[in-house]
C-alpha cells in the first residue's frame, strides 16, 4: 500500500504517533486491526517495472540476437537477456559454500527463470569452498533497475547499428511506465 507521512508526534508515555495518510481503503482493514498490535514496516516507495517496460526489454534482446547470430554461432534472446542481467543486475552473493551446497543452490536459483542467473565469483583460502553469485531476474526489478537494464541493451543496439526508440521515445515510455504504477 503506498502512503505519505504527515506527523509524528510524542506521547506521554514518550511513545511515538505516527500519522499517515494512504492511497486506498482501508477501513475496513482498520476496523479489524484497531485494538491489535501489529507489525509495522515503512519504507521509501519504489516503482516497480511495469509489463511494458518488459516487453521493450525482449524486443531489444530479440533485435541484438538476430543481429550477432550466424551460421555458425546461433544466439537467442535469452542469451542476450542473461548476459545483460549479468551485466547490470542486481545480485546478492552467497559465501563460502561447499560445492555441493553451491550446486544446489544454483540448481534452485537458476529454477526460478531465465534470468535468474548464477556464477562462481571466488573461493575461500584453502580451494574448499566457493561463493555464487546470483542475479535476480527482472522480474523482480523496479522501474530504476529496469530502467538501467533497457538503457544498457539500447548502448548495445546502437553498438550494432540497429535503430532504436529515440532518446525522448524512451524517456516518455519510462515516463509512462512510472505512471502506470
Amino acid at each position: 500500500m503506498i502512503g505519505r507521512l504527515e506527523h509524528l508526534m510524542s506521547g506521554r508515555n514518550g511513545e511515538q504517533i505516527i500519522t499517515l495518510t494512504v492511497h486506498a481503503d482501508f477501513r475496513e482493514q482498520f476496523d479489524a486491526l484497531k485494538d491489535a498490535d501489529v507489525d509495522v514496516e515503512i519504507k521509501k516507495h519504489r516503482q516497480k517495472r511495469s509489463l511494458n517496460a518488459n516487453a521493450y526489454c525482449w524486443v531489444l534482446c530479440d533485435k541484438i540476437a538476430d543481429k550477432l547470430s550466424n551460421d555458425k554461432i546461433p544466439y537467442t534472446k535469452e542469451d542476450i537477456y542473461r548476459e545483460a542481467i549479468c551485466q547490470v543486475g542486481v545480485f546478492k552473493d552467497f559465501l563460502n559454500l561447499t560445492p555441493e551446497d553451491a550446486k544446489t543452490l544454483q540448481h534452485a536459483w537458476e529454477m526460478l527463470g531465465t534470468g535468474w542467473v548464477t556464477e562462481q565469483v571466488d573461493y575461500s583460502p584453502n580451494g574448499e569452498n566457493v561463493t555464487i553469485r546470483c542475479y535476480y531476474g527482472s522480474s523482480q526489478y523496479n522501474t530504476k533497475q529496469m530502467s538501467r537494464l533497457i538503457d544498457s541493451l539500447v548502448q548495445d543496439c546502437r553498438a550494432l547499428g540497429i535503430e532504436t526508440d529515440t532518446p525522448e521515445q524512451i524517456n516518455k515510455m519510462l515516463s509512462l511506465w512510472e505512471q502506470e504504477r
